[in-house]
């Protein structure tokens, strides 16, 4: 084989290789778009079929369901999530069986708290101070804004979530990492992907 043949097979076997890459990432984003997508629009059920299934050995699917629709159609609060939008997807590494890909995310949220009728005006700032703090707590006070004049929390949320699949180019599912959720974490992931949170 001459070094030009050489040159040319390298070149070759590389192109194949980045288009692989981008065949599986492309589904990842495909995927995680379409569970975003179901969530979006309510579609609870829908958005089971993108979870990791180890998940509901935890946390049984109906269970996660009901939590889900009791949140969005909860009367003391609206609930909504505009513009999701994937960020990045890394690299996928094999760990045992399985492809694990780590990807990250944002989404707005707006919410509004519906205040009770016999809440007074103090109680009322009071909840509000409260919630503001809670929301800068979890996702950073330079992503909470509150419009005093609609009464609605505008949360611009930065996420990651892992993508696994048994073969690594298809049929991946989704885990979103809450640090606070570290004990579910600690069931489902290798103990090399723990160690990085």
């Amino acid at each position: 084989m001459t070094f030009k043949n050489s040159i040319l097979t390298v070149l070759f076997l590389s192109f194949c290789t980045v288009g692989f890459a981008q065949d599986y990432k492309k589904n990842i984003e495909s995927e995680f778009n379409d569970y975003l997508n179901s969530i979006v629009n309510m579609d609870f059920e829908k958005s089971m079929e993108y979870i990791t299934p180890e998940f509901f050995e935890i946390i049984p699917k109906t269970q996660l369901i009901t939590i889900m629709e009791q949140t969005f159609n909860n009367p003391s609060m609206e609930f909504e999530i505009i513009n999701p939008k994937i960020i990045s997807v890394a690299d996928a590494e094999k760990i045992d069986s399985k492809h694990y890909a780590i990807l990250s995310y944002s989404s707005e949220m707006n919410i509004k708290i519906n205040s009770s009728a016999e809440e007074t005006e103090t109680q009322e700032n009071n909840r509000l101070s409260l919630t503001k703090a809670s929301f800068e707590q979890t996702f950073g006070a330079e992503n909470v804004s509150y419009n005093t004049e609609t009464g609605v929390y505008n949360i611009n949320a930065v996420k990651d979530a892992y993508a696994i699949s048994e073969n690594g180019k298809t049929d991946w599912k989704f885990l979103v990492i809450e640090k606070s959720q570290k004990i579910i974490l600690e069931k489902i992931l290798p103990k090399t992907l723990i160690d990085r949170l």
